[in-house]
C-alpha cells in the first residue's frame, strides 16, 4: 500500500483525472458487453393465450425453474431460444394450450345421460373449434372465432332453411387477407359442414369489414364485381408476352408495352330452331281401297287411294356465349433508339441512333402476332421509336435490403472496438510513466542521452532523492540533462572542449 500511495503521489492531477475517466470507461463497456452477449435469447414459446392457458403455463415454467417473460399484455409467453421447441413438445404432452380452442376432445369424457340435444351442441363446438385451429395456421390470421347455424329439418322441403357460417378474424398486423385466402376460408369451412354453401359463409374482420363476396357464385351481380379483374389479367398477360419477346430481341429495359383490352361481359342465351325441306322423311302413309260390283257376270272393281304425309328436317339449338371474349385491343409500345459504339480520337463513344423503318415494321408484326391482331375488331397497334431517358440502376436500391440485418452485428463491434480502445489509452498512458519504488528512492523511467562524440550514445537512469511534494516530469528531465552533461565535462574535458568548439562554428557559418 505505501508503494502504491507513493505511486499514485508520483501523477499529476490531469494524469489522475485521464486515468480514472479511462479504468471506469474501460470498466463500464467491458462489463456492458459481457451483459450484451450472455444475455439469453428468447423466443415466443405460445402466442394470443388467454388468462387460464398463461397461468398454467407460467406455473409449469416456475415449477421447472426455467426463465421466461411475458409479453403483449400476458398473451404471449417467452422462454430462451434454445430451449423453445423442447418446451412446445413438453407442453403438448401435458395438453398445453388447451382451452383457448375446444375441439374434438371434449368427447374424451363419456358422460353417461346425456341427452341428444347436449349431443349435438358438442358436436357443433367441437366442429368450430377444429376449424378455428384450421385456420389459425394461416400466416394473416392471429384469432378466430367460428360460428354455425343448423337449421332443425322440417317434413317440407320448401318449409327447410339452409345451413349458415361466420368467421370473424384477427389479422396480425401489416398482414391483409387477401381476397383469395377469403374465399379459400369459406371454402374450407363450406366442405367442413354437411349442407353449407360457400356462398352462405359470411367472413370479416375485427373492424367490421366483410371480406367475403356476398351474391352467388353463378350471379349476375357477382360476375360483375370481377369484371375489372379480369380485365386487368387479360391485359398483363397479353402485356407480358409482347414485353418476353421484345426483350430477347432489343435487351431488358429497351422496350415497354402496355395492352388496353375491351371485353365483351354480356351474357347471350339462343335457342335456333332451324327447318330443311329439301330433306323430307315420311311421317305416316294411309291407304284406302273401295270394291264395286257392277254385274254379277263381271269381276268387281277396286280403287285405292294413298295419302303420304312428310316430315320436314327440324334442327334445335341452345347456345350460350362465353362471357369475357376480346372485343378490341389497342396496344401501345414504345422502343428505345439503338445504342452504337464509335471511336472518336481513339477513346469508344455510345451514341444513340433512331431505328429504320424496316426493323419497326418488324417490331410491329412481333407484336401483333403475340398479342392476336385481330382487323375484324379494330384492333389497334402502335409501335413508336422514342429515346429512352437515363434511369437510375435498381441496385441501389436493393443494395439497401440487408442494411438492417447487420443493425445487432454493428453494435456488438462498436461495443469490441471501444473496449479495445480503452485498453488501448489506458496502455500508452501507463507505458509513459513506469515506477519502480526503493526503499529511498524512485526511479522516473529512463532517459536515453543524445549522440555525443565517439561511443557516448547511451542510456543512464535517473535517480533523484524521494520527496513528498509533486514534481512535474518535465523539470526532472531537465535536472538530469544538466547533471549528465556536467559529469560528461568533468570526466571527458578534451572531448567536451573540441563538441563545444564545434557547435561555435556550425553557429558562426549559419
Amino acid at each position: 500500500m505505501n508503494q502504491f500511495s507513493v505511486l499514485i503521489s508520483r501523477f499529476t492531477t490531469q494524469q489522475k483525472i485521464i486515468i480514472t475517466g479511462a479504468t471506469a470507461i474501460a470498466i463500464t463497456l467491458i462489463v456492458l458487453l459481457i451483459t450484451v452477449f450472455n444475455k439469453p435469447s428468447y423466443s415466443p414459446l405460445f402466442t394470443n393465450l388467454n388468462s387460464q392457458d398463461a397461468s398454467k403455463i407460467v406455473q409449469t415454467l416456475k415449477e421447472k425453474s426455467i426463465p421466461f417473460m411475458l409479453d403483449d399484455d400476458g398473451k404471449t409467453v417467452l422462454v430462451p431460444k434454445q430451449q423453445m421447441y423442447e418446451l412446445r413438445l413438453e407442453m403438448a404432452s401435458q395438453g398445453l394450450p388447451n382451452s383457448s380452442v375446444i375441439g374434438y376432445e371434449i368427447f374424451d369424457r363419456t358422460n353417461l345421460g346425456v341427452s341428444d340435444f347436449v349431443q349435438k351442441i358438442n358436436y357443433r363446438r367441437a366442429l368450430e373449434g377444429e376449424l378455428s385451429r384450421t385456420i389459425l395456421n394461416l400466416n394473416e390470421v392471429e384469432g378466430v372465432r367460428v360460428h354455425i347455424v343448423t337449421p332443425e329439418k322440417s317434413l317440407f322441403k320448401e318449409d327447410e332453411k339452409s345451413t349458415t357460417a361466420s368467421v370473424v378474424l384477427k389479422l396480425k398486423s401489416g398482414k391483409p387477407l387477401r381476397k383469395e385466402a377469403a374465399q379459400g376460408i369459406a371454402h374450407l369451412v363450406a366442405s367442413s359442414v354437411e349442407g353449407l354453401d360457400a356462398s352462405d359463409v359470411t367472413i370479416l374482420d375485427t373492424r367490421g369489414t366483410v371480406l367475403t363476396e356476398t351474391n352467388k357464385s353463378d350471379g349476375l351481380a357477382g360476375m360483375t364485381t370481377t369484371q375489372y379483374e379480369l380485365q386487368q389479367k387479360v391485359e398483363n398477360y397479353l402485356a407480358q408476352k409482347a414485353q418476353r419477346l421484345l426483350d430477347g430481341a432489343l435487351g431488358v429495359g429497351n422496350a415497354m408495352v402496355q395492352v388496353n383490352a375491351e371485353l365483351d361481359f354480356r351474357r347471350v342465351e339462343k335457342n335456333l330452331e332451324q327447318y330443311d325441306p329439301e330433306n323430307s322423311t315420311v311421317r305416316s302413309e294411309q291407304v284406302t281401297e273401295e270394291r264395286s260390283v257392277l254385274r254379277d257376270s263381271l269381276p268387281p272393281s277396286t280403287r285405292t287411294n294413298s295419302v303420304m304425309n312428310y316430315e320436314i328436317n327440324k334442327s334445335i339449338e341452345h347456345i350460350v356465349e362465353n362471357v369475357g371474349n376480346v372485343k378490341r385491343l389497342s396496344v401501345a409500345t414504345m422502343v428505345n433508339d439503338k445504342m452504337v459504339t464509335k471511336q472518336v480520337n481513339g477513346a469508344p463513344v455510345t451514341e444513340s441512333k433512331p431505328r429504320d423503318a424496316q426493323e419497326m415494321d418488324q417490331l410491329t408484326q412481333i407484336v401483333k402476332r403475340t398479342v392476336g391482331f385481330d382487323s375484324t375488331r379494330n384492333d389497334d397497334i402502335s409501335v413508336v421509336n422514342i429515346p429512352f431517358n437515363d434511369i437510375a440502376k435498381e441496385d441501389l436500391l436493393t443494395q439497401k435490403d440487408n442494411e438492417q440485418q447487420w443493425d445487432g452485428i454493428a453494435v456488438k463491434v462498436f461495443l469490441v472496438l471501444a473496449m479495445v480502445a480503452a485498453v488501448v489509452i489506458i496502455r500508452s498512458l501507463l507505458n509513459r510513466m513506469k515506477f519502480k519504488v526503493g526503499d529511498s528512492d524512485v526511479m522516473f523511467g529512463t532517459y536515453v542521452a543524445g549522440e555525443l562524440p565517439g561511443s557516448m550514445h547511451s542510456a543512464r537512469n535517473i535517480r533523484l532523492p524521494a520527496a513528498d511534494s509533486e514534481i512535474p516530469i518535465e523539470v526532472v528531465m531537465k535536472a538530469q540533462r544538466r547533471n549528465q552533461i556536467s559529469e560528461f565535462a568533468k570526466n571527458k574535458p578534451d572531448e567536451a572542449s573540441r563538441l563545444l568548439k564545434v557547435w561555435l562554428a556550425d553557429e558562426a557559418q549559419v
